[in-house]
């Protein structure tokens, strides 16, 4: 049965394939009739029933980004509203032709020196914007689950992704994960009142408050044919901290020692100037937030994993998946020890082995939502190839 995302790209154009993405189904699209000189735009539909691990800060990406046109932030895909008689307007992106930086310099390799720049000039845009200057609906978050803090506080905003991590990406999978938790070593009561970055986020110091992204990391970032550096999947973006939205980048672009260096302090130096105290304290609160970032991944890395690796037991590939799984979360528990309070950590071949036991024991079955997209990555067959997003660390595109 044709899905509604993909019944919507079809009235709007040819369809050139569908896109990866965790939270919406997106399709390519070569638009038709008045629209062709757009050239190729993606449009799609939330994914339902599929977990959030990140707090989001905004109702709508599609309503976020006409306040960044409208504000002039540049790089950013225009949006666009096509009247459909009879039912309500259809959204369509523009698509970024290009290649991702995960393409280009896969995680963990150094990125060019003139991608490096337009990355701060990135950070340097969203400073600019202040918590007022932007008219996007917030998402308001229930009081005593992780409500915001006046504008500022840096230990109030890093305490409610604590309390959301907690309470949505820990607690609400213990029914059917708890006991593959519980075989990796990970406490359950990992971020509670007691745990280290609880403890540390009430260290914080105050920083002036701004637009982030959430998610800058080497998939959200394309390379167009001239080597401008556009930013997509504004799905994440919230107000607060601009020191979470360097950290969140540093963990998951996972730069080589050096180049992290360089960008830290060609962050210090941009953003300091640009919005005075943004640089407070950095040296001591970076690393803590880092930390709560290593701890993030733990939980969302294993529930996808276990989840990708769900019904597929007698697919052919089966081992090969598994003990890359395997290799991921042993490399997240090591990152996370110290933040959880690890002594130690199974190692790969004691985590493969739980995985195996957990998915022996799971029924059989359709794939999870977090499953149903490109295995080849950003787009297919033809557009932004990138690696599977079970490839790396917590890359929650």
């Amino acid at each position: 049965m044709t899905s509604p995302a993909l019944r919507h790209a079809q009235a709007v154009g040819t369809v050139d394939g569908p896109l990866a993405g965790h939270h919406r189904e997106w399709y390519v699209v070569r638009p038709e009739g008045e629209l062709r000189g757009l050239g190729r735009v993606k449009t799609g539909e939330p994914r339902p029933d599929t977990p959030r691990f990140d707090r989001r800060g905004f109702v709508s990406e599609d309503e976020l980004l006409g306040e960044l046109a409208r504000l002039g932030v540049p790089r950013v895909p225009p949006v666009h509203r096509v009247r459909a008689p009879g039912s309500p307007d259809l959204v369509i992106h523009g698509f970024i032709e290009g290649a991702t930086l995960a393409a280009l310099s896969p995680r963990g390799h150094p990125v060019a020196p003139a991608l490096l720049r337009q990355i701060t000039e990135r950070f340097a845009s969203l400073c600019r914007l202040r918590p007022g200057a932007v008219r996007a609906r917030r998402v308001r978050h229930p009081a005593g689950a992780g409500a915001d803090g006046p504008e500022g506080d840096g230990a109030g905003f890093l305490r409610a992704l604590i309390d959301y991590t907690r309470e949505h990406a820990h607690r609400a999978h213990l029914p059917r994960y708890g006991p593959l938790f519980d075989r990796l070593g990970v406490p359950r009561d990992a971020l509670g009142p007691r745990s280290r970055p609880v403890a540390e986020a009430a260290l914080l110091a105050r920083r002036p408050f701004c637009l982030l992204h959430g998610d800058l990391h080497r998939a959200n970032l394309i390379v167009d044919r001239s080597g401008a550096l556009w930013t997509i999947d504004w799905e994440l973006a919230t107000v607060g901290d601009p020191l979470y939205d360097l950290a969140t980048h540093l963990y998951l672009m996972d730069y080589p020692a050096q180049q992290h260096d360089q960008v830290v302090d060609d962050w210090r130096r941009t953003t300091g100037a640009l919005l005075p105290g943004a640089d407070a304290h950095l040296d001591e609160d970076l690393p803590r937030y880092l930390d709560y970032k290593r701890v993030q991944s733990v939980f969302t890395d294993v529930v996808r994993q276990a989840a990708a690796l769900t019904g597929t037991a007698a697919c052919p590939g089966f081992p090969d998946r598994l003990r890359t799984a395997a290799a991921l979360v042993h490399t997240v528990l090591e990152r996370a020890a110290p933040a959880l309070g690890l002594d130690a950590v199974p190692d790969a071949g004691a985590v493969e082995e739980a995985y195996a036991d957990f998915c022996a024991l799971s029924p059989s079955g359709q794939a999870s939502p977090s499953r149903q997209t490109s295995p080849s990555g950003h787009a297919s067959p033809s557009g932004h190839a990138t690696p599977s997003v079970h490839t790396s660390p917590s890359v929650h595109a």
